[in-house]
């Protein structure tokens, strides 16, 4: 699931139902929430195909591997941050993956010409694997360019790989593209890029999956599940099932989490719609009807019942009163 958790938070973000397309595969939600549990490489290139298909985007999984490596991933998080130039970084990188995942090798070759990472998965996908292609190159050419600076450059680099029909044009020139029917892909580019310096700026947490302290119900675990509500918020309805899935936790321990503060998950999103509203009713002249949609809430009707059992109030008249007390407050 390592390279599945990622990918499935973004196409959940962009209303994919993840629960359907993992059962279509006969993956258990709960694999997004248990790095350890064990899932059928198979099926996850699959389930990688069949989000892409079902967004109507062909680049999807290469569009996210690109945002990943830019932002950062807690699977390579040794090897980013005690990597003082390239090769260091590649080194380190054949040595963690071979601890999380057991479908394929890495391995770094060295000449007095080329250097080259290359991945060769040890089992075969049903089905042409345009997405997971797309993710490998898309992820590594990414983090090599990012690392390096200056150093790289696209016209010095050869990838091998079965397939770049999930490559988004113009992400390398096409004379640095090779289609072989290999098993996996090659990274090839000149050896003096292995000692240029290599640095990621990438700003991990250590929760970023949910992977919370034992005492999971502590504030700064709350305060976690809140700060991703607040960021998704503006999708209508956003069921707990497809919230649980954006955290990486399972809905039931969203909820034992919740209910060990006193408070439900529809509770959790009513505070952070009556928060986010209230700030933005008081410190901008945004219209009503784009503040709702800001906070999940389409309909005018619908944002001002929920507004006024929130505060007694209509949105129209807390805009009001904010605007005349911050005017007593001037004149003071």
């Amino acid at each position: 699931m390592l390279v599945l958790f990622p990918l499935a938070k973004a196409f959940t973000l962009r209303g994919g139902d993840i629960e359907a397309v993992l059962a279509r595969n006969r993956i258990p939600l709960s694999a997004l929430s248990d790095p350890a549990m064990l899932v059928d490489a198979s099926a996850c290139y699959s389930v990688m195909e069949d989000m892409a298909e079902t967004l109507g985007d062909r680049y999807f999984g290469a569009k996210v591997a690109i945002e990943t490596a830019r932002r950062g991933t807690t699977g390579l998080r040794e090897a980013a941050t005690r990597s003082f130039n390239l090769g260091d970084f590649l080194s380190r990188v054949v040595v963690e993956i071979s601890k999380q995942v057991d479908n394929v090798r890495y391995s770094l070759s060295i000449s007095s010409d080329v250097a080259s990472l290359e991945i060769h998965r040890t089992i075969m996908g049903v089905k042409p694997s345009i997405q997971l292609d797309a993710v490998g190159v898309a992820f590594y050419v990414t983090v090599i360019k990012q690392g390096i600076g200056d150093v790289f450059d696209p016209n010095d680099i050869l990838i091998t790989v079965p397939t770049t029909a999930g490559l988004p044009p113009k992400f390398l020139p096409n004379s640095a593209l090779i289609r072989s029917e290999i098993n996996g892909l090659r990274i090839s580019f000149p050896p003096q890029w292995l000692w240029a310096p290599f640095s990621l700026d990438w700003d991990l947490v250590e929760a970023s999956r949910g992977e919370f302290s034992p005492h999971s119900a502590d504030e700064v675990t709350l305060s976690y599940l809140r700060n991703v509500l607040t960021d998704n918020i503006s999708d209508q309805d956003l069921p707990l099932n497809s919230f649980a899935a954006i955290c990486g936790l399972h809905p039931r321990r969203v909820q034992r989490i919740l209910s060990a503060k006193g408070i439900s998950y529809s509770q959790m999103k009513d505070d952070v719609r009556q928060r986010i509203t209230e700030d933005l009713l008081s410190n901008t002249r945004l219209p009503i009807s784009q503040i709702a949609l800001r906070v999940g809430l389409s309909g005018p009707a619908t944002f001002d019942r929920a507004f006024k059992r929130w505060t007694g109030k209509t949105p129209t008249r807390f805009r009001a009163d904010a605007t005349t007390d911050q005017i007593a407050r001037i004149a003071e």
